[in-house]
């Protein structure tokens, strides 16, 4: 028998998934100590207060798509993609020094709060509230493993998800690296697309497809096709992502709009302002890019720059080049029309959105 969940009922599974594992983690938590128990609550809270659970949604929508007849066991496996992501959205805010997401304190955040009646020295503080952020990360990964491995399927099933995440982890944590690096290493060109390939496109899209393909029985044809889809259309929202960083409206985006420049971040855009900037754009632009202490003023004057360079316009052009690589990928797969209009839907939410 075919069991495919309604859409209203896969987003009320996915969060009471999400709500039990929480609610019984904080339990266990404060058997060790009232501490501990602040920090799982701390980590539920935030699960709570954002996100468009767009990896879990993924994982489902594949299986489905390639054949997959009972969506309600891979639920689990699809709650651990989303596990993944808020444990890497973590260590990155730590990472860029980021205090609030989705319009709320973050994890570093709330502890920089919590530790301010005990601790005086704010640079002391501040190293401490990322100490419990590490931690709060870490604790993600593990229980995304721990849902794969308590989930209903079979053991092949679960070795596959287990090896996809696993996979994940190690491309993510390169092009991580490589991100963080780019700020102050000798920068070489084109290395934005390699970092929006390791740091985005496998975690975020490659591997939630896959994992509900391969469960499903995808054919290596279709893997293929499926693995250059997930590519190109991850590539596709980190770019976005980069123009939303710079662009966006903190409101809506829960990021702040100023970090990647003051942090030097070198995403695509700031490669294209580079090549077309005249020298004496340049020296203005990098004055500011890079200067954790530029003033309001001097950053929008940069962002300024990005446009008047035709740098935005080109990110801009570039999404759609990769959206229509998407496409072209998609429609060598053969699926039903019902899923196809899904995975279509999938490249305009991904590659039109405002947050």
């Amino acid at each position: 028998m075919v069991r495919v969940l309604p859409h209203i009922e896969t987003e009320v599974l996915l969060d009471k998934i999400i709500d039990d594992y929480f609610e019984q983690s904080i339990q266990n938590a404060e058997q060790i100590d009232v501490s501990y128990k602040q920090l799982w609550e701390t980590l539920h809270r935030l699960m709570r207060s954002g996100g468009k659970r767009l990896r879990p949604k993924m994982t489902l929508l594949s299986y489905e798509a390639f054949g997959g007849k009972d969506s309600e066991k891979i639920i689990p496996v699809a709650v651990a993609q989303e596990l993944l992501h808020f444990s890497l959205l973590i260590h990155d805010d730590v990472i860029d020094r980021d205090y609030t997401r989705h319009g709320t304190p973050n994890i570093a955040g709330t502890y920089k709060t919590i530790y301010l009646p005990f601790v005086d020295k704010p640079t002391e503080r501040t190293h401490f509230a990322h100490s419990a952020a590490i931690l709060g990360g870490d604790l993600m990964l593990s229980a995304a493993h721990e849902l794969i491995a308590s989930s209903p399927l079979a053991s092949h099933e679960k070795s596959i998800a287990q090896q996809l995440i696993a996979r994940s982890i190690f491309e993510v944590a390169g092009g991580e690296l490589l991100d963080t690096e780019s700020s102050f290493v000798p920068y070489i060109d084109g290395q934005a697309v390699k970092i929006a390939r390791y740091k985005t496109a496998g975690y975020s899209f490659e591997i939630p497809l896959m994992t509900g393909a391969r469960i499903a029985g995808i054919s290596d044809e279709y893997a293929v096709y499926l693995r250059e889809f997930s590519h190109t259309l991850g590539i596709a929202f980190q770019l976005v992502d980069d123009l939303l960083g710079v662009f966006g409206e903190e409101e809506m985006t829960g990021k702040s709009t100023v970090s990647d420049i003051t942090e030097g971040k070198r995403t695509y855009m700031v490669e294209q302002a580079n090549a077309a900037m005249s020298a004496a754009e340049k020296k203005q632009f990098e004055q500011t890019f890079g200067n954790p202490d530029a003033t309001i003023s001097e950053i929008e004057s940069a962002k300024q720059l990005l446009v008047s360079s035709g740098a935005k316009a080109m990110t801009e052009q570039e999404i759609k080049r990769y959206a229509k690589e998407a496409r072209t990928a998609l429609h060598r797969i053969k699926i039903s029309e019902k899923y196809r209009e899904e995975f279509e839907k999938l490249i305009a939410k991904v590659t039109e959105r405002t947050f």
